[in-house]
């Protein structure tokens, strides 16, 4: 499955300068998604809506094809922090920075030298491309309790 993760199209109705208002929004991001990559995106997402931090490590280094992770229970004791953290915050688009967020999940597989597989990061840094796009847009959007639908589908 071929997925351009960011096309999108917004209108906007500005009534007293323009009528319509048109933008076109292209994050330029295309990745190749199989069956196998999208489960395994799902998983990830699915242990963070449910607070499992510990699980979102173990996904990551499992699915990472390459690492030289030498303290495996540090990283998931620091994953576990960030998905706790994030827990605390919700994911309101409105009180959390979700880039800072994703910066953190960067940092802790950079320091625990988990390499990060090209779709995972090309859909995470696609989240970070639009976080500001869906702040400005509805700043109370629960990303958590609208991905659940979706993420817990065939369940």
């Amino acid at each position: 499955m071929l997925v351009d993760i960011c096309d999108t199209v917004v209108v906007h109705v500005r009534p007293k300068e323009c009528p319509v208002r048109l933008v076109f929004l292209d994050c330029g991001i295309v990745s190749m998604l199989t069956e196998h990559d999208q489960e395994q995106l799902k998983d990830v997402f699915r242990a963070v809506v449910l607070g499992e931090g510990e699980k979102v490590a173990i996904l990551m280094l499992e699915g990472s094809r390459v690492h030289s992770c030498s303290d495996v229970e540090a990283y998931k004791k620091q994953m576990a922090d960030i998905v706790k953290t994030a827990r605390e915050q919700t994911v309101k688009l409105g009180q959390i920075q979700v880039a800072e967020l994703l910066k953190s999940v960067f940092n802790c597989l950079i320091e625990h030298k988990v390499k990060l597989e090209s779709n995972f990061a090309s859909v995470l840094l696609a989240v970070m491309i639009l976080e500001g796009l869906g702040r400005s847009l509805d700043p109370d959007l629960d990303i958590m309790e609208r991905s659940k639908p979706y993420l817990f589908k065939h369940r």
